[in-house]
């Protein structure tokens, strides 16, 4: 993939400079990034994705001051940009797959050690200085910087540089649509009982427990569907979850991979793709690791209504005993005594 940092027509002495189109590249990533850091602030902290998702806001800023101090003074700007650039495609190619394995580790062992604990915190951000020091280093060895020249048209010279696309989302992204289309696809005729059920479960829980005279409610509207319609299993239950929040984003972006609008890596891996990476994990965690009573702790991914998909897979015995990921307490009513004169 090539990089157009300087086009000239032959028939012209001036230099058209694309330096400020990079610049609006990476302004819109930054955007994009701190309005997925503004839905995933509550909970990007406990997880290692989210630690390397504000480490990678951070680069991007200073990719931007960089590009704009490059744009707004002059300096050499052909080389400069194709160093940046050069450099910022390969760091960002490198990145994806060690993410990945490193954030599975981390969710792998996510119930042997609480996420609020310091040394948690801190092996996290070690493990990110070390994974951006690993890719810095490796781009310092071996990626090429030096522009070059080519024609686009008979009378049209560029200089351009050798840029980078990330493999590993478009194949990531490409495996998760196959997983997810084909899991749906399997239980389709179940989908729309489900996703009712799993409504009134949401409503009922959002007072933090249901409440008994809800409970005959909601068993006297299901009660007849539950015997037409089996309760879905664990992981079928978890992938209809993922694929009501995170669906439509794969879609769209393999559909622009196959289409041929391809972005470089340094505009691809970004905190969109990081929090959809996330919820993956976090969603093959949940149905790895939890238990026969359910995952009744905080979880570090809020994307996601995992409890109550989770408690749609356990039917109606469950219902009554609903207690929720984000609420570590339970409110108990007393009524008050009434007034008495004495």
């Amino acid at each position: 993939m090539m990089a157009i940092l300087q086009t000239t027509r032959s028939s012209e002495n001036f230099c058209h400079d694309e330096t400020l189109q990079y610049l609006f590249l990476l302004c819109s990533k930054v955007i994009l990034n701190t309005l997925v850091l503004c839905f995933w602030r509550r909970s990007i902290c406990k997880s290692f994705l989210g630690i390397c998702s504000i480490s990678i806001q951070a680069v991007d800023v200073l990719l931007v001051g960089a590009v704009f101090y490059i744009w707004f003074f002059k300096e050499d700007t052909v080389t400069s940009m194709c160093f940046i650039l050069s450099h910022g495609s390969s760091v960002y190619t490198l990145l994806p797959l060690p993410i990945l394995i490193a954030g599975a580790f981390d969710y792998a062992t996510y119930p042997n050690a609480g996420y609020r604990s310091h040394c948690r915190a801190v092996s996290r951000c070690v493990a990110v200085v070390l994974l951006w020091t690993s890719a810095c280093l490796c781009s310092y060895l071996y990626t090429d910087t030096q522009p070059v020249e080519i024609y686009i048209d008979i009378d049209v010279k560029a200089l351009a540089c050798r840029v980078r696309g990330s493999t590993v989302t478009f194949h990531f992204c490409t495996e998760l649509v196959f997983i997810v289309s084909v899991v749906l696809l399997l239980y389709f005729k179940n989908l729309i009982g489900w996703l009712r059920r799993a409504k009134m479960i949401s409503k009922h829980r959002s007072s933090a427990f249901i409440f008994e005279k809800y409970q005959d409610d909601f068993y006297s509207q299901d009660e007849e569907s539950e015997n037409d319609e089996n309760c879905p299993p664990v992981f079928v239950s978890l992938t209809l979850c993922f694929a009501l929040s995170w669906m439509p984003y794969l879609l769209v972006l393999v559909s622009c991979e196959l289409l041929g609008f391809v972005l470089p890596a340094y505009a691809s891996v970004n905190l969109l793709w990081m929090a959809c990476a996330n919820s993956a994990l976090a969603g093959f965690a949940l149905w790895h690791q939890s238990g026969s009573d359910g995952p009744f702790r905080p979880f570090p991914d809020e994307s996601c209504p995992w409890s109550v998909f989770w408690h749609l897979s356990k039917g109606r015995a469950h219902v009554n005993t609903v207690r929720l990921l984000e609420e570590p307490y339970v409110m108990v009513h007393k009524s008050t005594p009434p007034f008495q004169n004495i």
